[in-house]
């Protein structure tokens, strides 16, 4: 999704650019398809033109890839994704970093949305298509930027974290769990990239914590001794700098009141479900009160801030069934999800459909967390994994095994060959009054599209 963005940015910059890719998905497909962009799918080296003036590698991509190849042979410049955000982006502005293992995309684009509302001028990437921006990628006049800040790897040519090249003045860490583990071998490995990015930086800076997360917390502990810059704490535990003090929801919106380190109590207002988007807007406002921006005037903003889209995003509503997809695939993102759509909508049968697609989730080490991840749904639909040539060796995720552990706990549950028996399933199952959330961090077949039309 960033590729795509930054290639629509700079191809409306004027720039002439092209890439390739294995498929295009939305929200990506549809962005690009907009865009003056020239796509290629799969792999070639005719893809790569005769004159190209840089070639930007994402970090998917292995040195064996053809137009790789083609670059090396034919001496051709070349960057990477987060050196060329840097220079485009975040270059002489005050840096706000998002990053975490949870609500990265949504965090940022709320403080760009906040930002752009106010008048700022704004300098911003977010990892998504969100509602009310122009686009997801763009350098502004503003003394400003605020960028998602990922965890994994950059390219094959800089196994680092993207986070390392963006230089926060303000740094966010929402959370950090196990993930991404075709890069990273146990949580103690992720600890130490982030470790190294708070003590790296300089005492002007500052890192804006969230204790609630229990590794965080002993982290947040250590830093304080090791770092040089400020840390910042947040969220609803008790001894936090700014916290969470309470919490409701009412007529589609969710309410909060929150505390600063003076005492001084104010309320919030947002049109997300779920705690964890509570705790996204208060490190929004915690950031830009670093950045000159008055904690008042973000709360009023950020009232009209609609989200992202495949985040908690309503996709369909009519016949009484709600059709909401999100992105979500971490089983902590798969709970809080879960858990705050199960708040939004009281007394509606809320059935969950997921797929589990990424690197992380179709492997067998979070079989546990998801049983406990899906409590709160009244009925659970799981797609089997299907097996790609690099799970050689790999123990994956067994779905039907899943689904029966699920039922055990006491939520029905069933495990389906496919996307497209999953969606008769659904067509023959979904009734008046229901709430079907479909989660994938993919395409899913075809599934959400072909639900729209279904009902």
């Amino acid at each position: 999704m960033a590729m795509a963005q930054l290639a629509v940015a700079l191809s409306e910059m004027g720039f002439e650019v092209g890439g390739s890719d294995k498929e295009f998905y939305e929200p990506m497909a549809g962005l690009l398809a907009r865009s003056n962009v020239r796509l290629f799918k799969g792999f070639d080296r005719q893809n790569i033109a005769s004159d190209a003036a840089l070639v930007v590698v994402g970090n998917a991509v292995v040195y064996e890839n053809p137009e790789v190849q083609s670059v090396e042979e034919r001496g051709l410049p070349y960057t990477l994704f987060p050196r060329l955000l840097f220079d485009s982006v975040i270059k002489g502005k005050h840096s706000i970093v998002i990053s975490g293992t949870h609500g990265k995309t949504t965090t940022s684009a709320m403080g760009a949305f906040v930002l752009e509302k106010l008048g700022c001028e704004p300098s911003y990437f977010c990892g998504g298509i969100v509602h009310d921006l122009p686009s997801s990628l763009r350098r502004g006049a503003g003394a400003v930027s605020i960028v998602e800040g990922d965890e994994y790897d950059s390219a094959f040519f800089a196994k680092v974290p993207k986070f390392s090249f963006y230089a926060p003045d303000t740094l966010v860490v929402t959370s950090i769990e196990f993930d991404h583990a075709d890069i990273y071998p146990d949580l103690k490995s992720i600890n130490r990239e982030f470790t190294a990015l708070v003590t790296s930086r300089p005492p002007s800076a500052a890192a804006v914590i969230c204790v609630d997360d229990p590794n965080l917390r002993v982290l947040a502990a250590e830093w304080r001794v090791s770092a040089q810059c400020r840390i910042i704490t947040y969220g609803e535990a008790q001894g936090s700098d700014w916290q969470i003090v309470g919490s409701s929801e009412e007529n589609g919106r969710q309410h909060g009141r929150f505390r600063d380190p003076q005492g001084k109590e104010f309320e919030v207002s947002i049109q997300l479900a779920g705690a964890f988007n509570l705790k996204n807007a208060l490190s929004v406002i915690i950031s830009l009160e670093r950045a000159g921006v008055e904690t008042s005037r973000s709360l009023e903003a950020l009232r009209d801030f609609r989200g992202v889209r495949r985040r908690q995003e309503i996709r369909a509503e009519t016949g009484g069934i709600t059709l909401i997809e999100d992105f979500a695939h971490h089983p902590t993102a798969v709970r809080e999800t879960v858990r705050g759509l199960r708040s939004r909508y009281p007394g509606r049968r809320l059935v969950a459909v997921f797929e589990p697609r990424s690197t992380t989730s179709r492997r067998r080490i979070f079989r546990d967390e998801y049983v406990q991840a899906f409590s709160q749904a009244h009925e659970v639909v799981l797609c089997k994994v299907v097996g790609r040539s690099l799970d050689s060796g790999l123990e994956l995720l067994d779905v039907g095994e899943l689904a029966e552990a699920i039922k055990t706990a006491g939520v029905p549950a069933r495990a389906i060959e496919s996307p497209e028996i999953i969606y008769r399933y659904l067509t023959d199952s979904m009734k008046s009054g229901d709430v079907v959330l479909v989660m994938s961090n993919g395409s899913f077949g075809g599934l959400i599209e072909k639900l729209i039309g279904a009902i």
